[in-house]
């Protein structure tokens, strides 16, 4: 016992010398000591015990981390809720109740288009939102003649462009779906169940009407005989409820993303996100019933996530969309925000174009986006008038269209409401203004004033847009055919400008 006490002390002894013996520590080297120490950051001040964050500011930090992410994920799964969400009014709007019966819709007039985005009253609507899921593998058959479309996935992406002109056989494949190798036509690989195509039929006269129902359409099981293709005409009654095709707010969102994300299978572009929707309780292959925190984070996030959105479509700046705006102050922007509808490019997949064109309309095609004077169509949008103010609907308004338009085939002025970005609902029943207006006003040089307000001014009735007290708004120019004067820019656009 008395040996191993010496050793004790030996070694004690030992330290103690060779500690003396040492130099005191820089102290020049070391960080501070504060017990008080905060930081001001955009969040506001960041707590800290010496270097570690305290309790209190991780929280929060931790909470503005998820609500962060919850105002991303809004944006992020904007072209999957829109489609969603138009694939359930379709369905209630038209009275299906079978989700494998492939029908299609026919849309003409204000209150046939009403239901979807930013629609176009000037032009009919043949649209088929088919879940690819429960038909399997469908065939359409498109025929010959002035046949122009597209069909889109649930991302709205452009997955085949229909107007060749000619007679085409197409199979719409599902993920993981089998087929037919020896198929006839040809086979177009939908990377989600949710498919949706739709086509307009240019010209008029009685050839053209037969066109609009000459697409025949059934399942791939039902090759061997076919049924007769089943289209509805939309026409509802004023005591009819039309369900719409805008996305809802509140948890209804989050219940079409948590739909979306059980059905389809995960784009490897999105895995980041599926780890954020993990954490606020939407998880594949897991029921949504998220917690009381992860409930008030989603609330608050799509609510934020919503009016980001709105701020991105409407007020497109140079940093974040270079090609959009027409000219150097026009008040116009180019409603597609410069997209590709392919949307994922050789270096980057786009984010924000994306999410500004969802946020106030429903599907793309190539068509949208050409270059090629006198083919196509292009989509100018204003939101704002010459002062800077919203367009309200109290108001009166007057914009000054100059002569010549820049538009092969025609030109229409479109008004629709904020709220649900639909074709704005008025007593006269008429949202848009067009060079194929019967009764359209010209000035006395080719131009032509339109107004907008809630009362006719006098005298202007057939240039008139009735808007709505209490009702802000926003006018689409659409452009059919643009002519080289509006990719060069060089016919002019004016602001729309308030009156008295």
């Amino acid at each position: 016992m008395k040996t191993k006490h010496s050793l004790k002390l030996a070694l004690l002894a030992l330290a103690i010398t060779t500690l003396a013996g040492c130099p005191e520590p820089n102290t020049t080297d070391s960080v501070a000591v504060n017990t008080e120490n905060t930081q001001d950051t955009y969040l506001g001040k960041i707590e800290y015990q010496d270097q570690t964050i305290t309790k209190a500011s991780a929280a929060k930090l931790n909470r503005q981390i998820d609500l962060q992410r919850a105002s991303q994920l809004t944006l992020w799964a904007m072209p999957i809720t829109s489609f969603y969400h138009s694939y359930n009014a379709t369905k209630k709007n038209l009275g299906l109740n079978d989700d494998a019966e492939p029908v299609i819709g026919l849309y003409e007039g204000y209150d046939a288009v009403y239901p979807f985005l930013t629609a176009n009253v000037t032009t009919p609507y043949t649209i088929s939102i088919v879940d690819l899921s429960a038909t399997g593998p469908l065939v359409v058959n498109i025929p010959e003649g002035s046949v122009f479309g597209v069909a889109n996935n649930a991302w709205q992406e452009p997955i085949k462009e229909i107007g060749s002109g000619e007679k085409e056989t197409l199979l719409f494949v599902g993920p993981g779906q089998d087929y037919h190798q020896d198929f006839k036509g040809e086979i177009i690989q939908n990377n989600t169940f949710m498919l949706l195509y739709f086509y307009r039929v240019l010209g008029t006269g009685e050839d053209a009407e037969k066109l609009k129902t000459a697409v025949t359409a059934y399942k791939l099981s039902d090759a061997a005989n076919p049924p007769k293709t089943k289209y509805l005409t939309f026409n509802p009654k004023p005591e009819d409820k039309v369900f719409i095709g805008t996305a809802p707010e509140g948890m209804e969102y989050w219940e079409l993303v948590n739909a979306y994300l059980q059905k389809e299978p995960m784009a490897d572009r999105d895995r980041f996100f599926y780890a954020w929707l993990k954490d606020l309780g939407i998880e594949k292959g897991k029921p949504f019933n998220p917690t009381a925190y992860q409930k008030e984070i989603l609330l608050e996030g799509v609510k934020t996530g919503m009016a980001m959105g709105q701020a991105i479509a409407f007020n497109k700046t140079q940093e974040k969309f270079a090609s959009s705006l027409y000219g150097t102050d026009s008040g116009w922007e180019d409603a597609m925000a410069g997209m590709n509808p392919k949307i994922d490019l050789e270096t980057y997949s786009m984010f924000n174009e994306r999410t500004s064109y969802t946020f106030e309309a429903v599907t793309t095609s190539a068509g949208m986006v050409s270059r090629v004077a006198g083919k196509g169509s292009a989509y100018l949008g204003s939101y704002y008038d010459a002062d800077g103010n919203a367009l309200m609907g109290g108001n009166n308004y007057i914009l000054h269209m100059e002569p010549n338009p820049p538009a092969a085939n025609f030109w229409s002025i479109t008004v629709y409401d904020i709220a649900n970005r639909l074709i704005i609902q008025n007593d006269t029943k008429r949202a848009d203004l067009s060079s194929r207006s019967e009764d359209l006003v010209t000035n006395s040089d080719g131009s032509v004033d339109l107004y907008f307000g809630p009362e006719v001014p006098n005298g202007k009735e057939s240039n008139w847009i009735q808007t709505n007290k209490d009702e802000s708004f926003f006018v689409y120019l659409r452009l059919y055919g643009p002519e080289q004067a509006y990719f060069d820019q060089t016919f002019p656009m004016n602001k729309i400008v308030k009156t008295k």
